[in-house]
């Protein structure tokens, strides 16, 4: 039995994937730290978060699930795909893990990268919108062009343009800061995130209320699109409101 649980972890960026290693043991106590260090990293929308376990202790089986846990919160909004390179010494471990119905658990790390791509690779663009009356103009533009150009149809297309200048006006009223407007399509749903640098979560109030006013265009996001949040990372003092836009 291991008695003391430290974690310590590291990431590299490899071919636009963060590569996370942790060193030390995976537990009960370190578990909470490897989950919110994999949030972090997917922040960023890396083209997939691999973790590497070759360095790693694991105290407990039950505590593999932390990869299922960052899955369900990543799975809408940044999609991001995570992959698990066991290492020789958890191979046998995690062969029969049910966490391979959630992500991707492959024997080392080149294994890993090299079914980084599969399922289908996704498609992203983005822009940084600076703060100004002109910038929800300005996305729907990209918006619309981006969507010409990925031959979406017209009703996806419009669909995301409103969301896309709803969060870019969101951003220009409530915030002082720029506008980092990013979108991916991936099996046909395209996700509209816009990022901050105010961790002020968005909150959508009643639009009966006369004090909503402001924030009626976020009620416009959750009825066009299939669904919306919003990911604060307060330490960081930046947030990121997403929506995912399926076709009509």
């Amino acid at each position: 039995m291991i008695d003391v649980e430290r974690l310590r972890c590291h990431v590299d960026e490899r071919d636009m994937c963060a590569v996370i290693r942790p060193d030390g043991v995976l537990g009960r106590t370190t578990y909470p730290l490897l989950r919110d260090f994999m949030l972090k990293c997917a922040i960023d929308q890396p083209r997939a978060l691999v973790v590497d376990l070759s360095a790693t202790a694991i105290a407990a089986t039950s505590a593999l699930s932390v990869f299922t846990a960052v899955w369900l919160r990543i799975s809408d909004w940044p999609a991001v795909p995570v992959l698990v390179a066991t290492g020789p010494a958890h191979a046998e471990l995690l062969r029969c893990s049910p966490i391979r119905r959630y992500v991707g658990v492959f024997g080392d790390l080149e294994e890993a990268m090299a079914n980084v791509d599969r399922p289908a690779p996704r498609r992203r663009a983005h822009v940084v919108l600076p703060h100004d009356l002109s910038s929800p103009g300005a996305a729907r533009r990209f918006v619309r062009e981006t969507c010409v150009r990925w031959d979406l149809s017209e009703g996806q297309a419009l669909d995301a343009v409103h969301v896309a200048s709803e969060l870019v006006q969101n951003t220009v009223e409530h915030t002082g800061s720029e506008a980092r407007l990013r979108l991916e399509l991936r099996r046909g749903l395209l996700t509209v995130a816009v990022g901050d640098d105010d961790p002020a979560p968005v909150v959508l109030a009643d639009p009966a209320s006369d004090v909503a006013n402001a924030g009626r265009g976020v009620h416009l996001v959750a009825q066009l699109t299939r669904t919306w949040g919003c990911f604060a990372d307060e330490a960081g003092g930046r947030k990121t409101v997403w929506a995912v836009v399926g076709a009509r």
